[in-house]
């Protein structure tokens, strides 16, 4: 999934850059109007960006070229929410080029691929759930924690396979056949992963998981 070592199209790039800038500008905005807004725990941002570094060092390539490792991010936007999850993740990424290599003009791609995508999946899976299904606890922790981030992980696999097939001519049938199967996996591995680390957070230190509304998912029955 990761493509920051894979040779990527000037044009392709350069248009990564001005989504993700387009993207990014906004979440920055957001972001800071958050943390004027609330009593926030900066340690939960240092440590989520260090645990989501430190958790894609644990890859796998096959076949020498494409890159397979959990995400962790679907965990990182549930506790921060998503504006700030968008910035801290642009931190990651940055941070996993700069120890293990690869091309920065690919970061903006990387970003998009594995970071807003996954973001993006889990957040809008979370606005429906409150929109739609019960306000249960449960279904946080389910739907939301668990089957979120493995979705997020497919979602983002499948944008990073369409990309590597483009990018490499191995067309898109082929390239889903070599490499889709990984993703069920590192699907249960990243919903496993998240969803008792978040289910955890929630119930000894409900402070750290921001998406998580008491006044919603603890409100009593009938109201």
């Amino acid at each position: 999934m990761d493509l920051s070592a894979t040779a990527i199209a000037p044009a392709v790039t350069v248009l990564a850059w001005l989504v993700a800038a387009a993207l990014l500008l906004p979440a920055f905005v957001a972001a800071r109007h958050e943390l004027r807004g609330r009593r926030f725990p900066t340690r939960i941002w240092h440590g989520g960006i260090a645990t989501i570094t430190l958790l894609w060092s644990v890859q796998a390539t096959v076949s020498g070229q494409f890159t397979f490792h959990l995400l962790g991010i679907a965990g990182l936007a549930l506790a921060l929410g998503a504006p700030l999850a968008l910035c801290a993740s642009a931190v990651v990424v940055a941070l996993h080029i700069a120890l293990h290599g690869g091309e920065w003009v690919n970061a903006a791609l990387v970003w998009l691929t594995l970071c807003a995508s996954a973001v993006g999946v889990v957040t809008a899976l979370l606005r429906a759930t409150e929109r739609y299904l019960a306000p249960n606890p449960f279904i946080y922790f389910i739907v939301v924690s668990f089957l979120g981030s493995a979705l997020s992980l497919v979602g983002a696999g499948l944008i990073a396979i369409s990309v590597f097939a483009q990018a490499t001519d191995l067309g898109w049938t082929r390239a889903l056949e070599t490499y889709a199967g990984y993703l069920v996996p590192l699907a249960f591995g990243e919903a496993t992963l998240t969803g008792m680390l978040i289910t955890l957070a929630v119930v000894y230190r409900p402070q750290w998981v921001a998406t998580f509304r008491d006044t919603h998912y603890l409100r009593p029955p009938g109201r």
